[in-house]
């Protein structure tokens, strides 16, 4: 039997896990992928803020709702040869005496890729279960929740302005390009509009899953040897025990479902 038991319930729990998420730091990541023909390079930041704590036996963690704030920077590049037809000067030769046929070199517009900066911040939201699991690292006892699988990210209705926002970003520059400007305007728009919210949430759904599918909730933390009472002097020494085994575990008592933490200890 265990010497040391320790037992809080959901609402418990729910304060607890409140604090340890509060203080895991804001984390980032940067890399590019597609959105639909355009090429986007992003830098995104995220945070964590819990959700509702389940508490389910034997050893599962339920967070229901656990929110995930994030700012994106994007870089949208728009290769103007996906919109715009191929364009070459026609070839003109002449005959020129005593010189022969002379022609003019044939010449080909090469369409620039233009790139737009644009800026978003919005939440997603996951239900995710975390299974507890206890380990002895460098001398200390660890106890951590460690999250189950993948899970479905539940995106924000604001995040489908994100769109809008790339598209507003866009315009004014396409609409300043001489001549074909607003040929060019329409066009991007009505891709963004074929791309939707399913191409949008293409892009940002490999870029956010990982802040979350790799989530690790610290639970416990305490050196091996523990103290219980202090030095009283140089014939009273410091009083330790040694933990020598943890374990943490989700029980019903009484009908209360309780997040439970148990310890064996020696002199």
């Amino acid at each position: 039997m265990a010497e040391i038991t320790a037992a809080i319930d959901e609402t418990g729990a729910n304060k607890l896990l409140d604090t340890v998420i509060a203080l895991i730091p804001p984390q980032s990541a940067s890399g590019s992928d597609n959105l639909g023909p355009f090429l986007a390079s992003y830098s995104v930041t995220a945070s964590l803020v819990n959700g509702d704590v389940d508490l389910i036996p034997p050893d599962i963690i339920r967070l229901e709702e656990l929110r995930l704030n994030w700012s994106l920077s994007l870089s949208i590049g728009i290769d103007l040869s996906d919109i715009l037809p191929d364009f070459c000067l026609p070839q003109v030769c002449v005959n020129i005496p005593c010189v022969g046929r002379v022609c003019t070199p044939r010449i080909c517009i090469d369409w620039p890729t233009i790139t737009v900066p644009v800026s978003f911040s919005d939440f997603v939201k996951a239900d995710a279960d975390f299974r507890l699991q206890t380990s002895l690292v460098s001398g200390n006892w660890e106890a951590r929740a460690i999250i189950v699988g993948v899970p479905n990210l539940q995106f924000g209705l604001t995040t489908a302005a994100l769109l809008a926002a790339i598209g507003l970003a866009l315009t004014p520059i396409l609409l300043a390009i001489p001549f074909i400007g607003p040929f060019l305007a329409i066009a991007a728009n009505t891709i963004l509009a074929a791309i939707g919210i399913a191409g949008l949430t293409g892009l940002l759904g490999p870029i956010l899953t990982p802040f979350i599918s790799g989530m690790q909730i610290p639970i416990y933390d305490q050196p091996r040897v523990f103290p219980v009472l202090p030095a009283q002097g140089a014939v009273d020494p410091q009083v330790d025990i040694l933990i020598d085994a943890i374990a943490a575990s989700v029980a019903n008592s009484d009908g209360e479902d309780e997040l439970v933490l148990t310890a064996d200890i020696s002199a």
